[in-house]
């Protein structure tokens, strides 16, 4: 292999050279279309670059005559960010952060004529482009394009988080998808013309599939999204340029992290997962590109190999193929700023690279240095696999996914069976008189779940800062200034102001994806998505027919009353139909062979071994190191289980729980419940369970007694908002645990986090999307800090709103409110909620440190915006009551007999020293302070005099 790098290859004007963000290779291997910040396309012949070989790569070519730059267009006026050739050749697509796509043509009638226009410097140009199309849609700067192999659709994606769908042939918008919750960088399609895929900052790659229904339609969804290798990934790229496997079985996905390593991921297709990252980089990879070519490792072999590229913000450029674990070519400082993106010749054996410093460097390897091309025919074979070239054929791509559409039939054939049972029940109860309400309480629990897939195990996330998101202003009418608010995934520090940088944040402990103190492991991997769930609702929806006036004749012959009268004193025995049964049902994990179990830091294994039914007994053991400690034997099926260094629990079939003690011995009789278990939890000496019914159990082990009696979850599940009795889809459990202090939390898919207070009997919503949208406190940095209960919560919910694409709606909520007059400080008064929340939040959980930190960051918020009721009302309410000089302040005092000293373990007046010296200093509300710190004799340390 060897490199060439003609200095005369740049976008350079006046001995200035301008940064590089994209090129191409045209399909037919002579032109290179390369686009930078000058704002210029310019096209290059290939073969006078391959010339510069003779003068060591980077001078003049050997022909002095030679044709260098073909043609320099500049239309755009912006600097342009992509440009891609289609697959036919004929078309030139560039976008730019002018928002606007071009679609060129060449002229071919002006072939082969030099001009120059007046006042230009450089060569004259021997080609012409004209635009044949401009695509507006986009919203912000246009990061990457590419066309379907048949070039029938053009994909264009940008930093407004959209994802534009054009005709290849009209270039009329056909599609916009809002699926991703930030900015898209990075867009690639399927050599089998079935998917594409595009590459997030809100750390996800979504796979679309595509097919024609017609000559003039066609439908687009959404496949699945992959977000296990990007959990970590930096958003301080500027692009994510993903490839696609010429065999079309691999996605090589840039920016992607193994614990605090820049990786590229590969993900694998059909299941999408991602077993292998390529490692070696030092810095983020923002572009990996895969040769269009396959190659034999040796002459006339028949192992096939790909080979990928990768580059990035390090310099560096390595290249890789399937055959080994290791990189085949590593340069290293081949620019002197971060490499933009990577193009192959069609033939496989030259590879161009752009860069920031405003040069192109060209890969040119020898035979055999990557292996040796297999004819393209070999390609078409492995892509037909897969149904490529085939039109209006859809072919199965694996046995697994002929046993997925077996499955779904059978489920399907089930479901429209159940159905006609209900109705023909219904029909049956119609006819005999018997009440329709009474169906409704034999509707069959929620079909179970799926087995959940393999998860590899967590690794370390790195720590990344998110820079700071421009925020637009703009001017009303009535002059009034007014800041467009950033969706949450655009920055993860909060916006400006003094008040979001609290000290005591910075000093708080940083980890990775690893397990959080306070809070319960799960025990159970979870379906993908979350445990399904079906609600009833309890609301009477009134129907048209009772809002009509009753018919006159009607109401004579029943003596002058109306047949629907209901006296006053009976209402409130009409007890709804929902009400009198089990309003929720959750799925129910499947009975499986062998379940095991090892707690955090420790080597104990808990497992067991399901029986064949009645022919044989369910095997429970505790073993270390292959040493078994006990067993037991249950007649029942288990179907969770859980425990810790303080207590082992098992849940079975049959709804009972069995508690051993960390000896093998029962510490009581099996704990019978109302339904099928769905979660069991433990922490501490805390054991927790859900049954599929909703209902949540909570025990203490060391004293063998309930925390609180039996409540239902299925306040959480909305299920007062339903205006019949049916059974209604619901949203999906995502996590369900336990703190060391016993507290319960539930997180939803939509976002909505949940704990119980035994004091109080009720649910609290502890987190919910909202404030990720509305509040400058939320934190979508997606840090995750050992032992932090609210902060960890808060992550699921980050989490949940990037995936459901919840995020937008609420954004143009608040971007809509903001217009109206009286919102003016809708975002001010949403994060002064949110922090009140957050302090609730704390003092139910028992979160001590994050208690502290909340009201420090609230009393400082109050400060500044001057709100003394608030202020005064948290340092009396730390304060607590004074020392009686009478017995008149005795009397006053008693009222404040249950006046507690310390909150969560805090020191009540110690916190108000701690504020009052934060903000005490502040003249607006010393008139509020003073007299405070007087008692707490802090005066001096404020310098206020007497």
């Amino acid at each position: 292999m060897y490199y060439l790098k003609p200095s005369w290859l740049a976008h350079s004007e006046e001995n200035k050279k301008f940064e590089i963000y994209s090129l191409h290779v045209h399909p037919d291997g002579s032109r290179l279309a390369s686009g930078g910040l000058d704002g210029k396309v310019r096209i290059w012949s290939t073969e006078t670059v391959y010339e510069c070989a003779g003068k060591g790569g980077n001078g003049e070519p050997e022909d002095a005559g030679a044709v260098k730059q073909l043609c320099s267009m500049s239309t755009h006026s912006g600097a342009v960010t992509v440009v891609r050739f289609s697959p036919s050749g004929r078309f030139l697509a560039s976008g730019s952060d002018d928002r606007i796509i071009l679609i060129w043509e060449r002229d071919e009638e002006a072939q082969g004529v030099p001009r120059k226009e007046f006042g230009s410097q450089g060569e004259a140009e021997t080609e012409r482009w004209a635009v044949k199309r401009r695509c507006v849609g986009h919203e912000n700067d246009v990061q990457d394009l590419a066309w379907a192999p048949d070039s029938s659709i053009l994909v264009s994606v940008a930093l407004d988080s959209g994802i534009i769908i054009w005709s290849g042939s009209t270039f009329e918008k056909i599609k916009r998808l809002d699926v991703h919750q930030s900015h898209v960088k990075g867009i690639s399609f399927d050599p089998a013309n079935k998917y594409f895929a595009t590459a997030s900052d809100d750390r996800t790659i979504k796979i679309f599939r595509y097919h024609r229904t017609s000559q003039s339609d066609m439908q687009f969804s959404l496949e699945t999204t992959v977000t296990a290798p990007f959990e970590g990934s930096p958003l301080t790229t500027y692009f994510r340029r993903c490839s696609w496997s010429p065999d079309g079985s691999h996605i090589a996905a840039a920016n992607s992290t193994n614990g605090p390593v820049a990786t590229v991921a590969i993900v694998n297709r059909g299941i999408w997962d991602s077993e292998i990252h390529l490692i070696g980089h030092e810095g983020p990879v923002e572009v990996a590109a895969f040769s269009p070519r396959m190659f034999s490792k040796a002459k006339g072999s028949k192992q096939l190999v790909t080979v990928i590229a990768c580059a990035g913000q390090d310099k560096a450029l390595s290249v890789w193929n399937t055959s080994n674990p290791r990189p085949i070519i590593v340069a290293q400082n081949i620019s002197e700023k971060a490499i933009t993106d990577l193009a192959w010749s069609p033939d496989g054996q030259k590879l161009f690279a752009s860069s920031l410093d405003g040069t192109i460097l060209v890969c040119v390897f020898e035979e055999g240095d990557l292996g040796y091309i297999i004819p393209v025919e070999e390609n078409e074979k492995q892509l037909a696999k897969y149904g490529g070239g085939r039109d209006n054929m859809h072919f199965p791509e694996s046995v697994h996914q002929l046993a997925l559409e077996d499955k779904a039939a059978v489920k399907e054939a089930e479901q429209s069976k159940d159905k006609m049972d209900l109705i023909m029940e219904g029909e049956r109860a119609a006819s005999t008189g018997t009440p329709a309400t009474i169906a409704s309480a034999s509707v069959p629990a929620a079909p179970a779940p799926a087995p959940a897939p393999v998860v590899a195990k967590p690794v370390a996330q790195p720590t990344t800062a998110k820079p700071l998101a421009a925020q637009r202003v703009t001017i009303t009418k009535d002059g009034k200034k007014r800041v467009t608010p950033q969706l949450v995934s655009f920055s993860g520090a909060p916006a400006a102001g003094n008040f979001a940088q609290a000290p005591q944040l910075a000093a708080l402990p940083t980890a990775g994806a690893g397990p959080v103190a306070e809070f319960s492991r799960p025990s159970d991997r979870l379906p993908p998505g979350g445990v399904a769930a079906l609600v009833v609702g309890t609301k009477h929806r009134v129907k048209a027919d009772e809002l009509e006036e009753p018919d006159p004749k009607r109401v004579a012959l029943l003596g002058g009353a109306r047949a629907t009268d209901v006296p006053e004193f009976i209402r409130p025995a009409v007890i709804a139909p929902a009400v009198a049964v089990s309003q929720l049902r959750l799925g129910v994990p499947k009975v499986r062979a062998f379940l095991s179990l090892q707690p955090d830091k420790s080597s104990l294994v808990f497992e067991a071994r399901n029986g064949a039914g009645d022919r044989a007994p369910t095997k429970i053991t505790l073993s270390k190191r292959g040493q078994v400690f006990w067993t037991d034997f249950l007649p029942k099926m288990a179907l969770l289980m859980t425990g810790n260094t303080a207590f082992w629990a098992v849940a079975c079939e049959d709804g009972s729980v069995v508690v051993y003690s960390p000896a093998g011995r029962r510490l009581l009789p099996p704990l019978v419940l109302d339904a099928n278990p769905c979660f069991l939890e433990s922490k501490g000496s805390f054991l927790m369970c859900v049954t599929s019914t909703g209902m949540l159990y909570v025990w203490n082990v060391d004293t063998l007694a309930a925390c609180h009696p039996p409540v239902s979850t299925a306040p959480i599940f909305d299920a007062a908002s339903q205006t019949d009795t049916a059974l209604h889809k619901a949203v999906a459990i995502v996590s369900c645990g336990i703190t060391v202090a016993g507290s319960v939390i539930v997180s939803l898919s939509n976002g909505s986090a949940y704990t119980y207070s035994r004091d109080m009997l009720c649910w609290h919503r502890i987190s919910e999307s909202w404030w990720a949208v509305g509040s400058q406190y939320w934190d979508s940095s997606g840090v995750r800090r050992q032992g932090d209960l609210i902060s960890m919560t808060e992550w699921r919910t980050d989490e949940e709103v990037k995936r459901a694409g919840r995020g937008r709606f609420l954004q143009s909520m608040v971007k809509s409110a903001l217009m109206v007059d009286g919102y003016e400080g809708i975002e001010t008064t949403v994060s002064i909620a949110h922090l009140e929340t957050r302090i609730g939040t704390a003092i139910l959980l028992g979160a001590r440190k994050e208690l502290k930190t909340f009201l420090l960051m609230y009393a400082r918020r109050m400060a500044e915006e001057g709100m003394k009721d608030r202020l005064e009302e948290l340092c009396r309410e730390l304060m607590g009551p004074m020392i009686a000089n009478d017995a008149a302040d005795a009397a006053a005092l008693k009222s404040e007999a249950g006046y507690a000293d310390d909150l969560c373990g805090l020191n009540k007046r110690a916190l108000l020293k701690e504020i009052i010296s934060l903000i005490g200093k502040q003249r607006e509300i010393q008139r509020i302070t003073v007299p405070y710190a007087q008692l707490l004799g802090l005066l001096d340390d404020l310098e206020v005099p007497l």
